[in-house]
């Protein structure tokens, strides 16, 4: 029998990478609660990162405390190599309803995830001009990746929906 579970990553930085996934995973379950648990203090800072945003959704009453933590965080130096945190903490700022400060956060990234992601806080806002733009550096970095064609997707989607919308 093969089991993927006996797969052994080819190195930490790989070990981490698929924690992280696994843990956004758990987040999107809304299972907050594995992932306190799993994630210890001794945790890599992307995995730090990830568990912020899981203590931000699982406790409504911390909420505050944890987004003045995360505009400490970011308004020291941020490692812009850890996008894990750039995502994460886009995400809490864009669920605590400040998508300016997301924006702010996402534009020090300069991965594919980032711009995907501001894409979609653009089209939120109905900033189809800003979104295209985004799109434009995207697919010049990597017009064949997956997520590059998805956000090319949502941007002709709303491009669509305006055309339907104002004839």
């Amino acid at each position: 029998m093969f089991f993927l579970s006996s797969l052994q990553p080819s190195n930490p930085e790989k070990e981490v990478e698929r924690d992280v996934f696994l843990f956004r995973a758990y987040i999107a379950q809304r299972k907050y609660g594995v992932v306190l648990d799993e994630i210890k203090a001794s945790a890599s800072p992307e995995l730090q990162a990830v568990r912020l945003f899981a203590e931000y959704l699982s406790n409504e009453g911390q909420r505050d405390a944890i987004v003045a933590d995360l505009d400490k965080k970011m308004a020291k130096s941020v490692d812009i190599a850890n996008t894990t945190f750039l995502l994460m903490a886009a995400s809490i700022y864009f669920h605590d309803k400040n998508p300016d400060a997301a924006l702010r956060t996402l534009h020090q990234g300069e991965s594919l995830e980032c711009m995907a992601m501001m894409i979609q806080i653009l089209l939120k806002l109905d900033r189809l001009d800003l979104a295209r733009k985004e799109l434009k550096k995207m697919q010049e970095q990597d017009e064949d990746a997956t997520l590059t064609q998805l956000a090319t997707a949502w941007v002709n989607l709303a491009i669509v929906s305006i055309l339907e919308r104002d004839p």
